[in-house]
């Protein structure tokens, strides 16, 4: 038997989907229907900070550079009050290992 592919069917089988592929239940992280124990989450993994990070080094991603976009940034600075104004920046997700996009 086939699985019913439309959006809404997907949607409500997602938990069962994440947990066959995953291998974790996120309804358990699920404080709220807005809210999400991301700290529980990361802690289940098995894998500290550093082991994440070596991990993107070695497949490519992570620290996707950030490009300034200097004439917006003084065209923002120009107009704004004294002490207000941010840099403008954003990533450059083509320039990256990945080339997504």
């Amino acid at each position: 038997m086939k699985n019913d592919v439309s959006y809404p069917s997907v949607m409500s089988r997602k938990n069962e989907i994440l947990k066959r592929s995953a291998g974790i239940d996120y309804q358990e992280f699920e404080i709220s229907p807005i809210a999400f124990d991301y700290e529980g989450l990361i802690n289940c993994g098995g894998y500290s900070l550093s082991d994440v990070q070596k991990i993107q080094r070695e497949t490519g991603v992570g620290n996707t550079p950030l490009v300034e976009l200097k004439n917006i940034t003084e065209l923002v600075q120009s107009i704004s009050a004294p002490g207000k104004g941010g840099r403008i920046f954003i990533k450059d997700e083509k320039a990256g290992p990945s080339g997504s996009f």
